[in-house]
């Protein structure tokens, strides 16, 4: 697992987490209910392409390929192929802040707002391009990968040498 602290301007703090589970990765954040499939999440900030997907977390080593195959297996179960579908799957299962009092919003315009926003705060978003954010959480995801190629790529996070200080 990897993990993101992200921090707003308006003093907002929060992780994002790329996990593991059973042999594939997850997108996790405290505003989605549940974990999302790496390529899905990847599908709905925009990378449409399974062979952008491939290129971007796993590049061309066969071993990280091989590794990473089962993640776009299970957008394809899933019935996921745009980034529409992705939208509309992510935006059903995130949180909604019930302080807006209005008609509710689609379940896409959620995700959207959710995925700008909140889920890697830090990475700029401007005019709707999530680029940069997309390939972040892909940097993320190869790191993932190596840890679970390489057991020696994996650090833990409570060793003092990990540790960070804030001031």
């Amino acid at each position: 697992m990897i993990f993101a602290t992200s921090s707003t301007h308006g003093g907002l703090k929060s992780k994002t987490y790329i996990a593991t589970k059973k042999g594939k990765i997850y997108l996790r954040h405290n505003s989605i209910h549940e974990d999302v499939p790496i390529a899905v999440a990847l599908k709905a900030l925009g990378i449409q392409s399974d062979k952008e997907i491939l290129l971007l977390t796993s590049g061309d080593s066969e071993v990280y390929v091989n590794a990473f195959a089962p993640n776009l297996e299970e957008a394809a179960r899933l019935g996921i192929f745009t980034r529409h579908q992705a939208l509309e799957w992510i935006g059903t299962r995130v949180k909604v802040n019930r302080r807006v009092i209005g008609p509710r919003r689609p379940a896409w315009e959620e995700a959207l707002e959710a995925l700008a926003t909140i889920v890697l705060a830090h990475v700029p978003v401007s005019g709707m391009d999530f680029r940069s954010k997309a390939i972040f959480v892909a940097t993320m995801t190869r790191r993932v990968l190596m840890a679970m190629n390489d057991e020696k790529m994996v650090d833990d996070r409570d060793y003092v040498g990990n540790k960070r200080l804030e001031l």
